[in-house]
């Protein structure tokens, strides 16, 4: 049985697809005509850099200058979409008091949903053969500020038992800083990149807080979007078995209270 729980301290979830032939005849004129397919949902556009190869992009398109990704970002700024010439993605932030919505129950049908709406848009307005997708992401970032169980950085073993603050015997002059991250295999097609790191609050001003990054990725080999959906579900049992695995079982039972269904 799947684990969920009822107040994780997740903070943004990313689900992606990246494309393999990047969208050739996916310019930033079209963006106006495809922000209107979004708009009354995402009212909010910005542009960021690309992801990846920003020179490739620029050589694929025959532009002057990379196509930039763009954002679509929801009036209450928790959901946000990106895309760009090869990836299109989906974002959940926390924001305020926003719960979040759970993987099954909701997330993975919001990115069905403004995906095929994507897909229709490249079919009638590029004239271009169905997406075909090669690289497949999906990334957990988990947010812990002060709290009962963590009140700085050398409390991190207290949330991750595993991890380790060095002591060296002598009164340190700060609280430690760290940015680990580890690799691990699951299977040809399934990678997961967990990150530890210590950061800054965006919001309480130097505060600190704790961010445990879980990111599954996988080269799937240009396949269809209902070829990409198991690997999805993959993913994201990944994921949380990772999550659960690494975590305090104490903390995880008293505050972050598991409860039986699909996560």
């Amino acid at each position: 049985m799947r684990i969920k729980f009822q107040n994780p301290p997740i903070n943004e979830l990313v689900m992606g697809t990246y494309f393999n032939p990047p969208l050739a005849n996916f310019r930033n004129e079209h963006i106006g005509l495809l922000w209107s397919k979004f708009r009354d949902e995402f009212p909010h556009v910005a542009q960021q850099p690309p992801i990846g190869d920003a020179e490739f992009m620029m050589a694929l398109g025959g532009e002057l200058f990379p196509m930039p990704r763009y954002w679509f970002i929801a009036e209450d700024q928790v959901s946000l979409l990106q895309v760009q010439k090869n990836a299109f993605l989906f974002n959940w932030r926390r924001r305020d008091a926003h719960d979040y919505p759970h993987f099954h129950e909701n997330l993975k049908p919001t990115f069905d949903k403004y995906y095929s709406r994507f897909a229709d848009f490249v079919a009638s307005e590029l004239d271009a053969s169905p997406l075909a997708i090669d690289l497949c992401e999906l990334t957990y970032i988990n947010l812990i500020e002060r709290c009962e169980y963590w009140s700085g950085p050398e409390d991190t073993p207290n949330v991750v038992p595993e991890f380790v603050v060095p002591r060296f015997g002598v009164q340190a002059a700060s609280a430690p800083a760290f940015n680990c991250v580890y690799a691990f295999a699951l299977a040809p097609d399934l990678q997961l990149t967990v990150t530890v790191r210590d950061a800054r609050s965006t919001i309480k001003v130097d505060e600190p807080v704790l961010v445990i990054e879980i990111r599954a990725q996988g080269r799937l080999g240009q396949v269809s979007k209902s070829e990409s959906d198991p690997w999805f579900d993959r993913a994201h049992d990944a994921v949380i078995d990772c999550f659960v695995r690494m975590t305090n079982p104490h903390i995880q039972q008293t505050y972050w209270k598991p409860v039986g269904g699909p996560a």
